[in-house]
């Protein structure tokens, strides 16, 4: 990759710095794809079985509470890491603001991955319920695949011909009912979850660079100074044929929402910062592959 100018070196630099923590954290990633895995081959194995309590599992706060174990101790390690490099002195109004902040990100990014897990559970159920599925042919293959393995390509295996729905009018079932989801009312496909998650690590990264800069400027103003960070940057990818070239320099106060503009469908929307998941209202269309960064800037 060759480097034109300083500031296409910071956005290098930001990039880097998320794809280090995406690696990091494979193991997250891949903890959460098991998450999501283990309770579809138990709701499809169970299926034809008389168990009373099958859906409790399925519950979308009996999922993020298994999430949130795995998320806020990768999200303390970034925190630490972050705080360890600001000039906060480590008081006691700062470890109590460290730990709203631990527990305020890490709820937001197991709420969405448990949203996304749920649909994708209530998807199989009407799989089950529509499609002829081989529960014997689908335990016998989940059984010799790697754990990680994507339960719709499993469960597209496992439809058998005799189901009443025509195959051509059962693919267009399979690609709706069993690739189709949503969070916060927008669709994601099933196949993405691993995508959600490093979209997620993004976001994650992002996040904790927003709360610890409003960290330092709550500290300031304990101690009687101005604030610190006053204002925020977008900075574009700059790879080609990709989306918010229009953004790139805007600078805008630290507290305000960018207005973010898709240029190939004029999607709109008002994120704190690039790959703000809790604040996209157009079906992901600013959000999901978005290598933006931003820097924060200080008075």
């Amino acid at each position: 990759m060759r480097i034109q100018n300083k500031h296409e070196y910071k956005n290098y630099l930001g990039n880097q710095r998320i794809a280090y923590i995406q690696k990091g954290n494979h193991r997250l990633h891949t903890l959460i794809q098991f998450v999501n895995n283990d309770l579809v081959d138990k709701l499809v194995i169970e299926s034809n079985k008389e168990v009373s309590n099958i859906r409790d599992p399925y519950k979308t706060d009996t999922i993020q509470s298994t999430l949130l174990n795995y998320n806020a101790r990768a999200t303390e390690k970034e925190l630490r890491r972050l705080l360890k490099k600001s000039f906060i002195p480590r008081t006691f109004e700062r470890e109590v603001d460290a730990n709203k902040v631990l527990s305020k990100v890490s709820n937001d990014i197991s709420r969405i991955e448990a949203e996304r897990i749920a649909k994708n559970i209530r998807f199989v159920e009407n799989a089950l319920e529509n499609a002829d599925v081989n529960i014997r042919k689908y335990e016998a293959l989940v059984e010799k695949l790697p754990r990680q393995v994507s339960r719709r390509e499993v469960l597209n295996k496992c439809i058998t011909e005799e189901t009443e729905l025509p195959p051509t009018k059962r693919q267009r079932w399979l690609e709706k009912n069993l690739e189709r989801g949503a969070s916060y009312n927008k669709k994601y496909t099933y196949k993405e979850l691993n995508q959600l998650s490093r979209d997620l690590e993004r976001y994650k990264t992002h996040r904790l660079d927003f709360e610890t800069a409003m960290m330092e400027n709550r500290q300031a103003d304990r101690e009687g100074y101005g604030m610190i960070n006053e204002t925020k940057s977008w900075v574009w990818s700059t790879l080609e044929r990709t989306r918010h070239q229009g953004m790139d320099g805007e600078t805008i106060p630290i507290t305000e929402k960018f207005e973010v503009i898709n240029e190939v469908n004029g999607d709109v929307d008002y994120l704190l910062f690039p790959s703000d998941v809790s604040s996209d209202h157009n079906n992901c269309s600013n959000i999901c592959n978005c290598g933006c960064t931003y820097d924060i800037n200080k008075g």
